[in-house]
Order: C-alpha cells, then sequence, then structure tokens
C-alpha cells in the first residue's frame, strides 16, 4: 500500500518532466489496490457458471442455441450511496434457491426443444459485484439469450433493483422482477403503484404472486422474447410437488458458513398481524411441501455438500401441519444413518403449548427458535392485531424453550403507537429477565403490502417517499410520543443495552452445551453490525465500497480520496475486531466451565472422516473417490466445452479465411484503383503541361498584338488629335469670315 502511494511521490521528485505519468501510475495503483485489497471486486464480476450448461435435446454438431437465467438478489444502498456488500456473508437467500430449482427442473424437461444449451447463474448483489456489460459480452449474442431475474425484491431493496434492471435492459438483456414489494404493492394498492408503473415504462418485466406453477410459461414467453409486461398470479400454488430449494456449492462459498442451507418447508400464515406483509404475499391458509421431499433433500445435501444446519424459513414453522413427520424424519436421520443436522425455525408464541412440538422439536435437532415477541405492552399488540401473543405467558414459554435444551431469538419492533423512550427501555429489561437469550431490534416501517401502509395512505399519512430506508433503521413516518431523533436513539439503546458484556455473561452462563457456541458466534456476529451501524440480517463481514458503484445521483469520489479514506476504514475495523476478540476471549474466560470442551468440535470434524483413527484412511479413500468422481464429471463437462470451443475455433477459422480473404480481394482493389489512378494523373498531369504551353504561346500572342493594338491606338489618337485642332482652327476662320459677311448684309446696315 505505502509502495503504491509514496512510489509516485519519490519519483515526481526526482524528475518533473514525469509528474503527469506517474500521477496516472499512483492513481492506477491506488485503484488496484483498493480493488484487490478492500473490495476484492474485480476477481469476481463475472460468476463462472453455477450449473453446468446442459441441452435439453439431441446434439448437433453445429454449435447449438443457447439460453441463461441469470437470478440476482439485489442488496441496497447505505445513507452515502454506497452498495451493501460484504466479502463474506451471513445470510443466503432462500428465494434464489428456490428459483434455481425451478429452472433447472424446467430446463431438464426438454421444454425449449434440442439443441438448446442451458444454464442457471446465481449472482448476490451482497456478497459479489456486478457488472451487466461483461455479463451481456458473456451470455449474449449471435443465437445466445440470456433472462435476468431480480428475485425475492424487498422495498429497502427496490431501489436498488429498479437500477440494476435498467442497466440490464439497456444491455440488451430481458429482465423480469418479482418479490415482496412488487406483489404485496400490487395486491393492496387500487391502481399501479408509480414505481411499478415506471419500470413497466422502460420495459421491465413484473411478476406478482408465486411461480411455481407458472414457471416454465414465464420461460418459454422469455426464450421466443414475448414477455408481457405484467403476470399476475392470483392463485397460490401448490408446493407439495415443487421441487424442493436446492444448494448451490460456489454460491454458499461466499457466506461465512458455507455448510448452513435455507428451506421453506410451508408458506402463509393464520394470524392477521396489521404490520406484515406475507398474509398478503402468501395468503393466510398453510400450504406445506411433502415430509419425503424434504427429507430426501436434507439428506442429499449432507452427503453431497455437507450441509449440517438449516434456516427453516417459514414464517410460522408450528403451524405447517407436517411439522411431526418432518421432526420424526430428522431424528430418524440422526438415529439410524447418522445425520446430524441443527436447524433453526421461526414460530408463534403458542407453539409450546401444541403436545409433542418442543420435544420432538429438539430431538430432531432444533437449536433455535425465532420468537414474534414484537411488543411486551399489551396495549400494543391489541393495536397491530397480535392477539396470540400473551404477556404473562412469556417466562413460561421461555423456560420451557429451555428445558428442551433450544435458545429462544425474540424479534422486537420499536415504534407502536402506544411506545414512548421510557416504555421500550423497561421492555427490553424486561426481555432480559425473562429469559431471551438473543433479540433483535427493528424500527416499526409500513411496509407496502401491510395493512398499516394502506391504511396510513388512506388516511393521508406523510410516508417517506425513498424505499431505501424502509430497512427496519430508519424513520420512514412520524411517531405521537417521541421527539425528533428519539426514535432512532431509542433503537441504537435498545441494541447496546441488551448485547453489552454483562448480559451476555449470563446468558452464556445458563445456556447449556449444545447451544453455547451458536449464541457465541451470533454474539460476535451482533457486535460486528452493531459497529458497522447495519443491521445483522443484512450485515457480513469485512465490508466492500466499489468507488464507481454508487446510488445514482450520488458523486463519485476522487480515486486517491477514496483510497484513503477506506485505508482508514479498514485499519479502523482490523482495530475493532483486535478488540472484539479481547472482549470475546474475556467473556469465554469467564463462562467456558457452562461451554463444551474445545475437543468436542475436533471429534466433529474428525467424524466427518470416520468414527476413529482407523477409520481415516477408508474415510480419505471415499472422499477420493468422490473427488475422482466430481473430476470425472467435471472433465465431461470439459470435453463438452472444449468440444463447443473447438466448433467455434473452427467457426472462428472460417470467419478468419473470409476476412483474408475480402481482404485480399481489397488490396487488388485498391493496387488496381491506385494504378490508374496514377496513369490518370500522369495522363492529367502531361496535358495540363500541354495546355500550359498552350497558354504560354496564347499569352505571349496576346502580348504581341496587344504592343499592336497599343501603337495603332497610339497613332489613331495622335491623328485624331491633329486633324480635331486643323478642322476646329478652319471652323475659328469660318466664323470670322462668317461675322464680317453678316457686318456687311444690307438688312445689318439698315438696322444699324
Amino acid at each position: 500500500m505505502s509502495l503504491a502511494v509514496g512510489f509516485p511521490i519519490i519519483s515526481a521528485a526526482t524528475s518533473f518532466a514525469c509528474l503527469e505519468l506517474l500521477w496516472r501510475v499512483r492513481v492506477f495503483a491506488a485503484a488496484v489496490s483498493v480493488a484487490f485489497w478492500m473490495d476484492s471486486n474485480v476477481y469476481n464480476i463475472v460468476p463462472e457458471e453455477d450449473f453446468p450448461m446442459k441441452r435439453t435435446g439431441n446434439t448437433h454438431k453445429q454449435a447449438p442455441s443457447e439460453f441463461s437465467i441469470l437470478l440476482i438478489r439485489p442488496s441496497k444502498y447505505d445513507d452515502e450511496g454506497y452498495v451493501i456488500r460484504y466479502f463474506r456473508g451471513v445470510l443466503p437467500s432462500n428465494t434464489i434457491a428456490v428459483l434455481s430449482a425451478l429452472s433447472q427442473q424446467v430446463f431438464d424437461s426438454g421444454r425449449f426443444g434440442p439443441g438448446v444449451a442451458s444454464r442457471v447463474v446465481v449472482l448476490d448483489d451482497t456478497v459479489q459485484g456486478i457488472d451487466e456489460r461483461r455479463l451481456a459480452r458473456r451470455y449474449l449474442g449471435a443465437n445466445r439469450r440470456a433472462l435476468v431475474v431480480l428475485a425475492g425484491v424487498q422495498s429497502n431493496q427496490f431501489p436498488r433493483a429498479s437500477d440494476l434492471a435498467v442497466r440490464f435492459k439497456t444491455a440488451g438483456f430481458e429482465v423480469m422482477m418479482g418479490g415482496f414489494h412488487v406483489s404485496g404493492a400490487i395486491a393492496l394498492s387500487p391502481t399501479m403503484p408509480p414505481e411499478c408503473q415506471a419500470l413497466l415504462d422502460r420495459g421491465i418485466t413484473l411478476v406478482k404472486g408465486e411461480v411455481e406453477d407458472v414457471w416454465g410459461d414465464l420461460l418459454d414467453d422469455a426464450w421466443r422474447g414475448e414477455l408481457l409486461p405484467l403476470y399476475e398470479i392470483r392463485s397460490s400454488p401448490d408446493i407439495s410437488h415443487a421441487p424442493t430449494p436446492e444448494v448451490n456449492l460456489k454460491y454458499q462459498r461466499r457466506f461465512v458458513y458455507p455448510f448452513m442451507a435455507t428451506m421453506d418447508t410451508s408458506r402463509g400464515c393464520p394470524f392477521n398481524c396489521s404490520f406484515c406483509t406475507i398474509i398478503h404475499v402468501q395468503g393466510r391458509q398453510m400450504r406445506c411441501r411433502s415430509v419425503e421431499a424434504i427429507l430426501r433433500r436434507v439428506e442429499e445435501n449432507y452427503q453431497r455438500s455437507k450441509i449440517d444446519f438449516y434456516f427453516f424459513t417459514d414464517d410460522n414453522f408450528s403451524r405447517n401441519r407436517h411439522w411431526e413427520g418432518i421432526f420424526d424424519g430428522l431424528s430418524a436421520l440422526r438415529e439410524e444413518k447418522g445425520i446430524v443436522v441443527s436447524f433453526m425455525m421461526q414460530v408463534d408464541t403458542q407453539a409450546w403449548k401444541i403436545p409433542g412440538f418442543v420435544a420432538k422439536a429438539a430431538r430432531a435437532g432444533c437449536t433455535q427458535i425465532y420468537l414474534g415477541i414484537e411488543s411486551l405492552n399489551p396495549d400494543n399488540l391489541a393495536a397491530i392485531n397480535k392477539k396470540q401473543n400473551v404477556v404473562d405467558e412469556m417466562g413460561a414459554m421461555v423456560q420451557a424453550w429451555h428445558e428442551a435444551g433450544c435458545a429462544c431469538h425474540a424479534s422486537y419492533i420499536v415504534g407502536f403507537p402506544y411506545d414512548s423512550p421510557e416504555s421500550i427501555a423497561r421492555d427490553v429489561e424486561l426481555l432480559k429477565s425473562q429469559g431471551f437469550d438473543q433479540c433483535s431490534f427493528f424500527m416499526l416501517t409500513s411496509l407496502p403490502g401491510s395493512a398499516d401502509h394502506a391504511r396510513m395512505m388512506a388516511e393521508g399519512v406523510y410516508l417517506d417517499p425513498d424505499y431505501n430506508r424502509y430497512d427496519s433503521m430508519h424513520e420512514t413516518f412520524q411517531l405521537p410520543h417521541f421527539n425528533p431523533g428519539e426514535w432512532v436513539q431509542s433503537y441504537r439503546d435498545s441494541w447496546e443495552s441488551f448485547f453489552n458484556p454483562t448480559h451476555m455473561r449470563d446468558v452464556l452462563n445458563r445456556c447449556n452445551p449444545n447451544t453455547y457456541w451458536g449464541i457465541f458466534k451470533n454474539y460476535m456476529w451482533y457486535r460486528n453490525a452493531m459497529f458497522e451501524g447495519i443491521h445483522p440480517m443484512i450485515s457480513g463481514f469485512w465490508r466492500r465500497k466499489p468507488r464507481e458503484d454508487k446510488r445514482p445521483g450520488y458523486a463519485v469520489e476522487n480515486p486517491v480520496r477514496h483510497f484513503l479514506r477506506r485505508f482508514s476504514e479498514g485499519f479502523q475495523t482490523v482495530k475493532f475486531w483486535g478488540k472484539l476478540f479481547l472482549e470475546l476471549q474475556d467473556l469465554w474466560l469467564q463462562t467456558r466451565i457452562h461451554a463444551e470442551s474445545p475437543w468436542v468440535y475436533l471429534i466433529a470434524w474428525r467424524d466427518r472422516f470416520g468414527e476413529n483413527l482407523s477409520e481415516w484412511p477408508e474415510a480419505v479413500r471415499a472422499r477420493a473417490r468422490q473427488m475422482w468422481h466430481s473430476l470425472g464429471e467435471r472433465g465431461g463437462w470439459a470435453k463438452e466445452w472444449w468440444h463447443v470451443l473447438e466448433n467455434r475455433g473452427a467457426q472462428a477459422r472460417e470467419v478468419w479465411r473470409l476476412i483474408e480473404e475480402q481482404a485480399a480481394r481489397t488490396k487488388e482493389r485498391w493496387d488496381d484503383s491506385v494504378e490508374s489512378s496514377g496513369v490518370r494523373a500522369r495522363e492529367m498531369w502531361q496535358s495540363l503541361g500541354d495546355r500550359g504551353a498552350q497558354a504560354r504561346v496564347a499569352l505571349q500572342s496576346f502580348s504581341e498584338r496587344s504592343a499592336q493594338a497599343r501603337g495603332w491606338l497610339e497613332e489613331s489618337a495622335s491623328d485624331f488629335s491633329d486633324g480635331f485642332r486643323t478642322r476646329f482652327a478652319g471652323l475659328c476662320l469660318s466664323g470670322k469670315e462668317m461675322r464680317e459677311r453678316i457686318a456687311r448684309h444690307p438688312f445689318c446696315q439698315l438696322v444699324v
């Protein structure tokens, strides 16, 4: 780093003449340093294929047509206009996993006919750079088509998703967008929302609703170039026979723990909370995947990718009518096949009362539950129609889950109608006293698609027009019991109060060995997010800020200034990480007596290869066979690609031959043209010489005739002058005689 900045200065001092060149070198070195050291964007702007290119029919000798689906998870902008992006993320996208499985199912069905090579490409704006121009060069062209799908777009992601959609559309892609914002905003709006209409006017296709039943038709329209402006899917699909979310290994490696996957086992929620968008997008009727498909996917992911932790993203897993079959199946995988998988899930506050639910969840491998507490004020719960929450039962509920060995993670919303700074502080202390191990705080946000948003729009309440701020970290409307700035401050104070070292120590001292390290790692994650001022649910580790990838309307910094600022921010991050390490080390030293021995983790890693040392050779051989099989598959793909490259090479050579022939003909015509032009030029020059000689002769003849004319004129003028004088003298004499004659006339004498 210092060399990149110092070398230009030293060189400039030694050679003032090279100042401009060295300045360019310094800027280039700084930009390269930022790109590779700080942001690491250069090497992953264009992704490798996440699924190898498949042909959906019989192959032909000629190069096949290509159809690519680019599934993109958009990020959002921070307050400075930079894209929120990290070197490693925390939570992968379940929507991307669902659409990957659906797209692969359509491709495998041979829907697009023989000779069509297909691929699914996964891009995540939160963990990798996206350059639509490079992607266009790679996936668009003669006989190649591609569809960009901006998937699972939430309200806070909508501005970034819209910018990406316009950029991809300008680059020549067909673009499609869906997600909770599009579906929710259109569902509860009497007319087309203006932000959605703006995208329709730019030729971007919007999809409202769930696509399991129609995804093949949508891809077929995209393949033919006949996408409709709007697909409004009114019916909720039956997902019992839909493909389960598919794990993408290359995508998983971009996250801190690549052995964690997501899966939605059901959709919908029977409750009617006013702030929620789920019920207006996925409905209130529960729809579930089949138990067999879920267990088959879990076993396959474990055997193929070593996925040993799941986040079941159901909005309310406890209302899945197949919950018991799923729990029993996961328990059987543990006990009969040695497939030890853990998971966390989201349930309502009444789930602990369902007979056998808590015990079977713990036996199946549940280590953490996510509970929608939202508020501990009964008036607030009544105002938001969350009648299922009973404040007086919270302590007993937490104790029931703790006795089963599950950690409790509360969701708490700051900013309900009866909240005040003082009441929020009391609620946070009550959350700690009731035994909640973790808590995620959110500022109340009136999301498009919720009953609260529809009501506020009808009442004319002012709502922030910038959807980028609808991220549960910004004020989007005004509260009655808060002065300016107090709402945000109460939100931040809640984080600091709950995640202070004293409370974290108390939680780790009372938790069981199975949940200790999970809670400990989450504390590290949340403390890092608090330092960055970004909600943990959208944060990661090591922030990246590409200089030019900013929100339209925000100024792009000078390269040197950006480098120096990013260097300072990187230094502060490393400094904080050192402080956090010492803080967590002290926390571990105070609580380690209640934790599992570190050897347990070493044993767990050993178990990945065998139960004891004697089984390691066989485990290594099995692993080697698996790798050899994988290399064979990759070799097959490489051969296929080599065949394609050979075909394209032959085409390129043919094109080059045609170019050479055309160049030869052009050269020949040029030579002929130059030679004939030279002959004509010489003839013209000779003609000009002849005409010049003729002109000189004519000019000489003209000069001679001019001299003769001057002599004649001079003689004529002399003769004319002499004759004129003689005649004038004669006239004068004649006049005198005339007067004498008149005077002698008798008449004149008589008169006198």
